[in-house]
Order: C-alpha cells, then structure tokens, then sequence
C-alpha cells in the first residue's frame, strides 16, 4: 500500500473519463489515480462473458487506493493483507503531466502471475520514478486463472462470438480501448502507446501482437521473459498437438465441481462462490496439467486459439509475419530457470523425467543427454537450466521473427545479481545465492524498487540506465539517446543484444548452441 504520509489529494484537479468525474492524489510530484473501473465487475451473469463498460457515475469519485485484486490461490505472488474480489476491474494511472496539451507516451504494463496470480497494484509496479521520466504509466487488474480463461461448451453456444476462454486477454483489450478514449484528459498520448509486460505479462504482449482484437490499439510492445512460441497451443473444441481441447478441460472441471445439470450448468456456475470455483480449479486442471511441454500449465492451461481473441497460434502469426508491425524489445534474466522447480514442483528424478517426457515426446532421452539427472538433488538443477535456455530460446525466436518485418527490433539480457527479491519462497534464507539472476529480477531495477542495505549506487546506476532505455523506447520507439551506452538493433546474421550489468555492454549470440537444440527439439524457431 502507498504510504499516506507521501501522498496528498489533488483537491481541485477532476477528470471527467468516459464513465464519470475523478480526481486523485499526488506523490512525489506524479499525479495518481487507482482503482478506476475501465469494465463492469464480471461477476453474477457477467461470468465469463466479455468485460463491459462500467455503469456511469455522476458524483466525483476520489481515486486514492487500489481495487481487491482478482480472484486467484495463494502462492508466492499473492499480496498480503489485499482484499480479493471478483470486482476487480480497474487500472492505475500514474502521471507527471501537467495538462493535457503535455501529450506524454503512454505506457501499459501487464503483471506476471502464469496468468493464475498476481495483480495491477502490486506496490512494486506502483513507484512514480518510472512516470517522472515524462511517461504516463497505466498498470491494470485481469481476470485471471479460471475467471479468466475458462472454455466450455455451454459458454461457446451462449457467445455471440461462438467462442469461450481468453476473457483475461479481452479484459486487456478493453483496457487499451479505455486508454484510447480517456488517456488525454490525464496528460497521454493515445496515438503513442507502448504496452510492456513480464512473464505472463510478456506472454500476453505476445498474444496481443498476434490478436485482431488489439489493432491499433498500441504502438510499441515489449515483451520481459514471455517471448515463449510455442508450436502447440490448446485450441477451444478440438484436440491437436497432442493436447486436450480447453472445451474437454472444462468440462473435466465442471465434472469435479459436482454441477448438478451438465448439459446446461452456467446458472449454478455463476452462483457459486469464488473461492469455490478458484480451489476446485486449481485441483481439477491448474495443478494436474502443470507439467505439461516447455510453457508449462501457465499458458497452456490459459491462452488458447479461440477464433475470436486469437485466430490463430501467437507463434504462427509470428514465423508468418502476421503479428502486428510495431517497435518490439524483448529479453531475459540470466537465470531464468532457477525459481521454477519452487513454481512447477520439479523436485523429484521422477518428476523430472514426467516432464521432459510431456514435454518432448519420443525425444525426451535425447534432452536428458543434454541436461542430465541422476537423483533428486540433480533434478531440479537440470530443470531450472533447462526451462532457462528455453525462456531464452523463446526471446530469440520472437526477436528473429520481428526482425523479418520490422527494423527497430531490441533485445537484452539482465544479468547484474540483483538485490531485492520478489518471491515469497518457504524455506530459502538465502535468495540472492538461491536463485542468482532470477526470473522477474529485473523488475525492481524498472521500477526503482531498491530498499535494503544490500542495494548499492551501482544497482542505483543500473535502475536509472533501464528506465532510460524503456521510456526513450516508448517515446521514440527507440531506446537510445541521452548519451546511454549504444543499444544495436536486432537483425540478422549479427543478432546483437544489450547486456543490463554494471557496466552495460553489447553481446553477441545469445546462448546460441542452447537456443538452437531447443528450436530442434521443441519447435520455437
């Protein structure tokens, strides 16, 4: 939460938005206005249906703290002491303009989570250093887990768009389309907006490049440890790939919730608790598909192709050329893979062989060769460098498929050690000698969110050098300038990228040898 003592309310300053009169608080010089609806709360009969408008208001609201943050299970994104609702609908606006003739760039940021967890008011993405660099930054609530993905026969036949599932990613669309109508009054852009995003926030940067919905909508992308293409993803009433349909895992979960009337359940769906529906999935589907190819149960048990939201596979409008033709940065941590046993439960030789055998079918052996195992102590050490050459490999292979369309193309790799962790991980004294350069890492350095002795100037230097490169891109969509250190654009055969380290460097190559056995084996390339 924001501490009161740095903040004060901007009494006379009201915003009339497309829903009503708004005003908002000021901290450290950056205006701020959170929880505003930009959809009406999906609950009731609004459960998985598309996101609407919200209902208009006449009195001035004073937007001074954050929404309940959406429906999801307890895990090491989970906030304390937040409120969870199914009301969760909002997006935060941090600004520094001073009127609307500023016309500043507008920058979006989608939260990780795997798409189960997380939230747009985490205390993190809500610092105003990033808006003090003449930026206006939005940060946003989606449905999440199975309020936001389900798929279901009776949901299909009810949809006007014969289609169900990726009502998150519709909640992010309605998100830009509020952005676009309302974003000047508060000193933005409309016409220049960057949406940028981690894990599965990255992933859904992904999605929305690919997504017919998104059109328009936004200028410049960029995608933080979820560039992930893969060639397999769950379809909405067909199987394929060897994978389930998202309609057939549905129903699977329907069957386990005990719906009395399956042929046409959505009345006692929609009347069951939250919490209910939320512990049901997560041990009907969530948890029982973790495991399933590279991506693991987050996007796969997620994002799927639904003939509506996405037409098609992200990573086929990729490798076609069909994904939007916008400015595009993307990029890793340098130990992308060493928190994900604590995330996938790779703990066991036993496991471990389970998932490389979904993951990689027939060749699974030939990727034990390649990162082998021999007890249960080395498991999870060959996982976390696996899933880590693959996070990479996905970065690569989004990277190379924008360089075939558009010049202004960047990737990066963030390999300082950092020194704030994110994670709430039981048992681990030691994260920094845990989990080294850890996935999400470089999100305290984007943010400014340094506390603790153990930060240093370096670190600090560091932080400023990254907010720098992100903004000059979502102003110019072009990180360089300002006497930075030069940042190549990516192309081939050079495949050029930027190392965020104290110093800054250029490589060359990224894990080349790695990223090129997992194109082979998995199909990313």
């Amino acid at each position: 939460m924001l501490a009161k003592n740095l903040m004060s309310i901007l009494k006379d300053k009201v915003i009339m938005t497309t829903s009503g009169p708004v005003k908002g608080i000021t901290v450290e010089g950056v205006n701020g206005y959170l929880g505003i609806p930009y959809a009406a709360s999906p609950a009731g009969n609004l459960r998985w249906k598309p996101p609407v408008p919200p209902e208009p208001w006449k009195e001035t609201r004073l937007m001074d703290k954050f929404s309940p943050i959406c429906p999801q299970a307890e895990g090491m994104l989970t906030q304390e002491l937040v409120e969870i609702d199914e009301d969760c609908l909002t997006l935060n606006i941090w600004t520094p303009a001073k009127s609307q003739a500023d016309s500043l760039p507008v920058m979006m940021f989608l939260h990780g989570g795997g798409f189960a967890r997380g939230s747009g008011s985490e205390p993190m993405y809500n610092k105003p250093h990033l808006a003090k660099r003449g930026v206006v930054l939005v940060t946003i609530n989606y449905r999440l887990g199975v309020f936001g993905f389900l798929a279901h026969p009776a949901l299909t036949a009810e949809s006007p768009q014969h289609g169900s599932g990726n009502y998150g990613l519709m909640d992010q669309v309605m998100a830009l389309q509020w952005i676009k109508q309302n974003i000047r009054r508060f000193g933005g852009n409309p016409d220049n907006v960057t949406i940028f995003g981690q894990s599965a926030g990255g992933g859904s940067v992904v999605a929305l490049m690919a997504s017919p919905l998104s059109k328009g909508l936004f200028h410049r992308a960029i995608a933080q440890s979820g560039g992930y293409l893969p060639s397999a993803i769950r379809h909405l009433n067909k199987a394929q790939d060897g994978l389930d349909s998202m309609e057939s895992l549905g129903m699977g979960f329907v069957e386990k919730l005990g719906v009395s009337n399956k042929d046409n359940p959505l009345s006692e769906l929609r009347a069951r608790p939250w919490q209910e529906i939320v512990s049901t999935w997560e041990r009907a589907v969530q948890n029982k598909q973790a495991n399933t190819r590279v991506s693991g149960g987050w996007m796969l048990n997620h994002v799927i192709v639904d003939g509506y939201v996405l037409t098609q596979p992200p990573g086929k409008a990729f490798r076609t050329g069909a994904q939007h033709n916008v400015p595009f940065m993307t990029g890793t941590t340098a130990d992308e893979g060493s928190i994900m046993p604590y995330l996938m439960n790779l703990f066991t030789l036993e496991k471990y062989f389970d998932y490389l055998e979904r993951c990689f079918g027939q060749q699974w052996q030939k990727v034990l060769e390649l990162y082998p195992a021999q007890d249960n102590d080395s498991a999870p050490k060959a996982a976390s460098r696996l899933l880590g050459n693959s996070f990479v490999a996905g970065a690569r292979a989004v990277a190379r498929a924008m360089s075939a369309i558009q010049p202004r193309n960047y990737l990066y790799q963030f390999t300082t050690l950092p020194k704030v962790f994110v994670f709430q991980v039981p048992g681990v004294k030691d994260c920094e000698a845990e989990f080294g350069c850890y996935h999400a890492g470089e999100l305290p350095y984007l943010f400014h969110f340094l506390p603790g002795s153990k930060v240093k100037d370096a670190d600090r230097k560091l932080s400023e050098e990254m907010m720098g490169y992100w903004v000059r891109f979502a102003r110019n969509g072009d990180p360089n300038g300002d006497g930075a250190p030069q940042w190549p654009a990516y192309n081939l055969p050079e495949e050029k990228h930027l190392i965020l380290d104290n110093p800054v460097q250029v490589g060359q190559h990224l894990n080349q040898e790695a990223c090129d056995v997992i194109d082979e084996l998995a199909e990313v390339g």
